[in-house]
């Protein structure tokens, strides 16, 4: 347990001496994600939407800052595992001793961290120059976030498995930012939508983990969300067993075919 854990270490140890090398770099995020929020937030400030008061007891501004700021978590877990199946990394890990899921877990930490410099930055802004309320309920916030991350790493394995057999082009990534932008209750609640499209929500877990983010950061209980939250729970538990098993597979594969490095 200590040696895999020492693994995790070194492994984000790698990626935060790899990321500070690119100072330009990370000063463009960060001017980025500043920049990004300003702009959403005079959005916000500017228009409203009754729908969003209506559901939400929120104006716009308070939405859509909540809802960019951790649509950064969901895309880093989206794109987590792809970013570790480059053919000169790959597979120099998986011929040495180290598991799949220490491999995984070690390469993502850091990207986590400065996702959430990225959330504080969003919500500092809508707190301080725009006057957002937040009354967060911690545990709930830790709870749906850890199960959205957890749900999107599974979306990420099925991609980035998929990617090790087909080599370019990854249909699931592409497909799930599709239906998080239109029916994922980041920029509009789906309600707003035709009832066709509506249905479409109901049936992804970005709809149940945006939902359930913003009425916790918003003075919600835990009861509260319970409908909802349960069902993105249940979501989660399918989605990343199943992107694990599709992951190994795909690896297993690819090594007997020995097109492990053939990208």
């Amino acid at each position: 347990m200590f040696d895999e854990l020492e693994k995790i270490y070194y492994f984000m140890k790698r990626d935060i001496i790899s990321f500070s090398t690119y100072k330009t770099n990370m000063l463009i995020l960060v001017l980025t994600a500043l920049f990004g929020a300003l702009s959403f937030a005079y959005l916000g400030s500017n228009a409203t939407m009754q729908s969003v008061l209506q559901m939400y007891n929120m104006n716009l501004t308070t939405y859509l800052l909540i809802g960019l700021a951790f649509s950064t978590y969901l895309n880093q877990s989206l794109t987590l595992i792809q970013k570790t199946i480059n053919p000169w990394a790959l597979e120099e890990v998986l011929v040495s001793p180290t598991g799949l899921t220490t491999f995984i877990v070690g390469s993502s930490i850091w990207s986590f961290i400065w996702s959430t410099g990225v959330v504080v930055i969003y919500l500092a802004v809508g707190v301080f120059i725009f006057g957002v309320t937040l009354s967060v309920n911690i545990l709930g916030t830790v709870i749906v976030l850890a199960l959205g991350i957890g749900t999107f790493i599974g979306f990420s394995m099925i991609g980035a498995g998929i990617l090790i057999l087909i080599k370019q082009g990854d249909p699931v990534t592409a497909l799930i930012t599709i239906a998080t932008s239109l029916f994922g209750n980041v920029l509009f609640p789906p309600q707003v939508m035709p009832p066709q499209l509506q249905a479409i929500s109901y049936v992804v877990p970005q709809y149940y983990f945006f939902t359930c983010i913003r009425l916790m950061l918003t003075g919600w209980t835990i009861q509260m969300i319970l409908p909802d939250l349960l069902i993105l729970t249940l979501m989660c538990a399918i989605i990343v067993p199943l992107g694990y098993t599709i992951y190994a597979l795909c690896l297993k594969t690819a090594r007997k075919n020995g097109t492990l490095s053939w990208f």
